[in-house]
């Protein structure tokens, strides 16, 4: 499944998504830099984190879960290919570790929907992966905004973080074509 549909890259692009309710909708990316785009991956995983910890509905449930691995996955490509260079290039100076755990944490992540993905929804395995997906998101995400995104914010230029955001756009597009 694809939630994410984007229109022919331009630096301002366009991009459409799939709402929570399952309807289309569009959102201007004027000049996003790269933090920017970042956060609102992990508020939209949030609001569809929040969903699945308050739906019962098997088929639901199903659904809300392929659709935070599908954004899960195209925002951990952004991070690895176009983020994680960019911050491995500010750490290397005075041998921070920052990055070795926010990538342990995306590895954690990646076990627990991998678990998930061979569990029934109506398991209480499946409810229980779930759980721990949730409060594990919701850590990393907390912890990523606040060492890696800050010090990023605080040290690489706007311009840059523009430029790197153009980058994850491009990237976003060409995931979903």
């Amino acid at each position: 499944m694809d939630f994410w549909h984007c229109c022919p890259r331009t630096a301002n692009a366009t991009m459409t998504s799939t709402s929570l309710d399952g309807k289309k909708k569009s959102a201007m990316t004027t000049d996003l830099d790269v933090i920017q785009i970042l956060e609102r991956d992990h508020r939209r995983m949030d609001q569809l984190a929040e969903q699945l910890d308050s739906v019962t509905d098997t088929g639901e449930i199903r659904r809300l879960y392929v659709q935070i691995v599908d954004e899960l996955l195209a925002h951990e490509a952004v991070e690895q290919e176009v983020l994680f260079p960019a911050f491995r290039a500010l750490s290397e100076v005075g041998g921070d570790n920052t990055l070795d755990k926010r990538m342990g944490e995306h590895e954690e992540l990646n076990c627990l929907l991998a678990e998930m993905r061979e569990l029934d929804p109506n398991e209480f395995a499946f409810i229980k992966r779930g759980s721990a997906l949730l409060q594990e998101m919701e850590s990393h995400f907390a912890r990523e905004e606040e060492s890696v995104f800050a010090r990023m914010r605080a040290e690489i230029p706007l311009e840059e973080l523009l430029a790197l955001g153009h980058r994850a756009m491009a990237m976003k597009n060409a995931s979903t074509i």
